[in-house]
């Protein structure tokens, strides 16, 4: 009988722990307080963009989400900023691995935990070594070389789409982080404002871009790495990919935010899609489609 109760409570143990692989396990990253001196920032290099060239991705098979998220997957408003400080929602985000320092681009979402943000998934995971960066850091309203004086932002948590951290696949390459702060109780939208997002808007959307592209050929931009900079246009949609012809933002720009009704005055729009890849036989930006059902999960997988 005793071995009988114990069979049982280690089953039930078992299944109490069971978790759903649909979705990647948030990850708390190695951070170091003191690693990003003034020094270490302005050393940091752009990080390599991912190279599409459109490649077919026979037998690559995508997991699918088997919970259904439909009634949570709402899109939100721009969340305007409680302190009318200089620091907005799109900065510049860093982050190292194996001694070497990289930056990408990265932004504030408006979730009601506050402190959400987006780049590309390959700005938090690296393929070449299958682990997560260490010492990720977002510098919100860095321009010209300089941070806000918010400060530089630790990320608690990362996470990225299953199907880009099994399968490396492009068109799940975005990936979420949770800041870690908190400033008299409020979080980091209240002081930089958040991007709103929305779903699949559909073909030939007027869209801005804000990144920090270093190289490529983005007009009246340095194109220098350490300037937000700004690009405005339509883009295309196919069955894979959102694109941009004819621009190349070189390196740096990675995880940098496609906007819809985009307001200059308070730095703000409605986030669908980010910049991951260049496809260099096309000439072409690529930015992927995002799930609602996978988006949403994401969030929760962050705030739980």
């Amino acid at each position: 009988m005793k071995k009988f109760v114990f069979y049982f409570l280690t089953a039930l143990v078992l299944l109490t722990f069971e978790t759903d692989s649909s979705y990647s396990i948030p990850t708390i990253p190695k951070y170091d307080e003191n690693y990003w001196t003034s020094e270490k920032m302005k050393k940091a290099k752009p990080l390599t963009t991912r190279n599409n060239e459109f490649r077919t991705r026979s037998g690559v098979e995508t997991i699918k989400n088997t919970t259904d998220f439909s009634n949570e997957a709402k899109s939100t408003q721009p969340f305007e900023r409680v302190d009318q400080a200089k620091a907005i929602p799109i900065g510049l985000l860093f982050m190292s691995k194996n001694g070497e320092d990289f930056t990408c681009t990265a932004s504030v979402i408006n979730t009601d935990d506050g402190n959400i943000g987006l780049t590309a998934a390959h700005c938090l995971y690296d393929q070449n070594t299958q682990s997560y960066f260490d010492n990720v850091m977002f510098a919100p309203g860095f321009d010209n070389g300089q941070p806000d004086p918010i400060g530089k932002i630790p990320i608690a948590k990362m996470v990225v789409t299953n199907e880009f951290l099994n399968n490396n696949d492009d068109e799940f390459d975005w990936g979420m982080m949770l800041f870690n702060f908190n400033m008299d109780g409020h979080p980091l939208k209240d002081f930089t404002g958040a991007l709103g997002f929305q779903f699949q808007p559909g073909d030939n959307v007027p869209t801005t871009f804000r990144g920090y592209p270093n190289g490529g050929n983005l007009e009246n931009c340095p194109n220098n790495g350490e300037v937000l900079c700004t690009w405005q246009g339509v883009t295309t949609l196919t069955d894979d990919f959102y694109v941009v012809a004819d621009l190349n933002l070189g390196e740096g720009a990675s995880g940098g935010p496609l906007m819809l009704n985009y307001d200059p005055n308070v730095n703000l729009g409605i986030l669908y899609s980010n910049y991951a890849s260049f496809d260099e036989l096309n000439d072409q930006l690529l930015g992927p489609i995002y799930d609602p059902i996978e988006f949403q999960a994401l969030i929760g997988d962050l705030t739980l």
